[in-house]
């Protein structure tokens, strides 16, 4: 038949099919190809607080999610809630995930900052129980705790929060977190008899009365690095502290022993910031980060607690050991009510600094 010529209807100019056959698709192709290689080049964007906790969720999380959906992982810093506001308000959402306390899964969606997980991807089921843990807009990430660390001296050390306030069993000076929701509230009301299943509302008259009792003995800490200093060097013969600062002083040497029974756990949770425009690939890496293994992967790493239960099955038993969440704090921790904090915590802040300056 020989070069049989056509007409391109848009332009009028003949192509020769043969031609056509052998270079129109790579043509075509590189017209095409910055919307292609837009379309092809998926990512989410991850906003989370940095540092070596961002350097282990990358090894542990990021890099194997990569490999399954071929979607990129990029992280940035600052993760703050005024920064998630002003890009939704703005209407330009750069983030597609953010890392936040748990507080923001009530304020994000008050302020109308947040999507719904989907739960049609996102598998809820396997998450362990706990109120207030899940919400339309916002799944735990991982578990950390403040507990009970305790300097050697005192042999055994407190085996209960009332040992905690018991100054003449256990002589010493108390390091507490200075802000009202650092658990010491919770410690107080415990040690003077509440039942954990009816902590909350707290009785805060009933926690300052019983925090007087010890006024004398109390230091309060600004930053969690302060107290491990205080327990390093013996300043506080016991302390209600963040697990991994608990961890890292013994790990370097410090004197002192933990008591992972008297704990109060708390969680990171995941949000996902209103008019992302890769709402589907968000709930693909929450998902995947939500996985026992990946649960499993990140507690190897960091020590941070999965908040899968079933992920513990794969982590070797010196390792579960020592995170919160754990065999050793099996009904024994105490979950804090982070929705009752988030609607109170201005109120009981300045209560709490009218019994200091009292």
């Amino acid at each position: 038949m020989g070069n049989r010529r056509i007409s391109a209807p848009s332009s009028g100019k003949a192509i020769d099919r043969r031609l056509l056959l052998k270079f129109g698709g790579a043509s075509l192709l590189a017209v095409s190809a910055p919307s292609v290689l837009r379309a092809q080049a998926k990512e989410v964007v991850f906003a989370s607080w940095g540092g070596s906790w961002e350097a282990a969720m990358r090894e542990a999380w990021f890099k194997p999610f990569t490999a399954k959906t071929g979607i990129e992982v990029r992280t940035v810093q600052g993760n703050t809630y005024g920064r998630v506001q002003a890009m939704v308000e703005s209407g330009r959402t750069d983030w597609d995930v953010v890392e936040v306390l748990p507080d923001f899964q009530w304020i994000g969606p008050k302020r109308g900052l947040l999507e719904p997980i989907d739960f049609n991807v996102v598998d809820k089921s396997q998450i362990m129980p706990g109120a207030d843990m899940i919400t339309e807009y916002s799944v735990p990430q991982v578990l950390f705790s403040r507990l009970v660390a305790y300097n050697k001296k005192l042999g055994a050390g407190p085996q209960s929060f009332a040992d905690v306030f018991d100054t003449k069993k256990f002589p010493g000076k108390r390091a507490f977190y200075t802000k009202a929701n650092g658990a010491y509230l919770e410690a107080a009301l415990l040690a003077d008899g509440v039942d954990p299943a009816k902590l909350y509302p707290l009785d805060i008259p009933r926690a300052l009365k019983k925090l007087s009792t010890i006024r004398d003995d109390i230091q309060f800490y600004e930053t969690n690095a302060q107290a491990e200093q205080m327990m390093t060097d013996g300043q506080a013969a016991i302390a209600l502290t963040p697990d991994g600062r608990a961890l890292n002083a013994r790990s370097h040497g410090a004197p002192i022993d933990i008591q992972f029974g008297l704990s109060f756990l708390t969680w990171s949770a995941m949000v996902v910031p209103k008019g992302t425009t890769r709402k589907a690939e968000a709930m693909q890496l929450i998902a995947f980060c939500l996985t026992r293994e990946a649960q499993a992967e990140i507690a190897k790493v960091y020590t941070y607690g999965p908040v899968v239960p079933k992920a513990f099955e794969l982590l070797p038993p010196e390792r579960a050991n020592i995170l919160s969440g754990g065999p050793q704090m099996q009904g024994k921790a105490v979950i804090m009510g982070e929705k009752w904090w988030g609607e109170n915590l201005s109120g009981v802040t300045e209560q709490v600094n009218a019994w200091k300056l009292s």
